[in-house]
């Protein structure tokens, strides 16, 4: 069986001395956890979010459950069922086998029952750390803030949440709630995670080859991190592929890029099925796939009044795929989603 170095492995990382250039993300998101406060972690996917949320509760040694929802977008249930799911000694702890909870929970269920419920449960825990992954992709953000507001209200103390995702959506109703919102006036921090820059990226690679003892080619890896430009997950998987077979570095690379472009497909796909706007959104990214741009060069270019435009390039910024520099010209964050974009466009594909 191949033995993957710690660095290169592409799931995410549990252990904090494996979570490669983010020592002051960690530091700030442990020292948040440990005063209770609630945090929500943004940037594109494949950034590390998951992975220093995680690194974050190891360090500080707490019980936790994760809500992945990609895996179940309906938070209430999905909470619960992770909580019934965290294994035995939490299980054993709240006393989960004497709290009964109702699990289909949907438009019909009876939401005072269940907090009631849910309030039993939680009264015995000590002390917990919730992660929520990839929160974008929750539905009903009403109900979703509804038992957010309701578990910080009355379990603050006991339960501090760590909110991964891009600020659209049931996020977006999270991360910046309106005055109706009933999350309005709760204090909740915000951390952004970044690329890495190419001095990090490289010394990652590099720490990666020796970690697995296998040649690192100063050269190419420079073209690697050009290529893959500062996201971790793709240095990630280039490094793991490397690793199956450092005969030379080449090869591994190519690899890499298509399967990225495999997983940003897959994503792409199911981003068009809940976007509105989705098709002027695409020709916003194919133009800015060329290059930069400012906002009446984009204008000019996709023949979008400024109103529109406007509030589709908001959007593309929330889901972190675009980023606007000091000089207000926007450029695509991810150098696989751009080739996606190009490929797409030269294949006819009405853009």
């Amino acid at each position: 069986m191949l033995h993957l170095p710690a660095l290169f492995d592409p799931s995410p990382k549990n252990d904090p001395r494996f979570l490669y250039g983010r020592d002051k993300e960690l530091r700030d998101l442990v020292t948040h956890i440990k005063e209770k406060r609630w945090v929500i972690l943004l940037g594109p996917r494949r950034i590390g979010k998951t992975s220093l949320a995680r690194c974050a509760i190891a360090k500080i040694r707490c019980k936790n459950v994760l809500v992945d929802s990609r895996a179940n977008n309906d938070f209430a249930g999905a909470f619960v069922s992770s909580l019934i799911g965290a294994g035995g000694s939490l299980q054993a702890q709240v006393g989960l086998a004497a709290t009964p909870l109702p699990l289909t929970v949907g438009v019909s269920y009876n939401r005072s029952a269940f907090k009631e419920g849910l309030d039993r449960l939680l009264k015995r825990i000590d002390r917990l750390v919730v992660i929520i992954d990839e929160a974008q992709w929750l539905r009903n953000p009403r109900g979703v803030t509804m038992l957010l507001a309701h578990i910080y209200d009355y379990h603050y103390d006991r339960v501090t949440l760590v909110i991964t995702g891009s600020a659209v959506g049931v996020m977006r109703s999270i991360a910046e709630p309106g005055a109706k919102s009933p999350l309005y006036g709760r204090a909740i921090v915000r951390m952004e995670v970044g690329r890495w820059s190419p001095s990090v990226s490289l010394g990652f690679l590099k720490e990666g080859c020796n970690e697995k003892r296998i040649h690192y080619h100063e050269d190419f890896m420079a073209k690697v991190v050009d290529t893959l430009d500062g996201i971790p997950g793709w240095l990630t998987l280039y490094g793991y592929n490397y690793s199956l077979d450092p005969r030379e570095a080449v090869d591994p690379l190519r690899k890499t890029l298509d399967e990225a472009l495999k997983i940003v497909s897959e994503e792409m796909e199911s981003v068009s099925k809940i976007a509105v706007g989705w098709h002027r959104q695409l020709k916003i990214l194919k133009e800015l796939s060329v290059g930069p741009r400012r906002f009446m060069e984009m204008a000019e270019a996709v023949r979008i009044n400024n109103q529109a435009l406007s509030r589709h390039l908001d959007m593309l910024q929330r889901l972190r795929y675009i980023e606007k520099d000091n000089e207000g010209r926007y450029s695509m964050i991810d150098p696989i989603l751009i080739e996606y974009v190009k490929r797409k466009g030269r294949r006819g594909s009405p853009i």
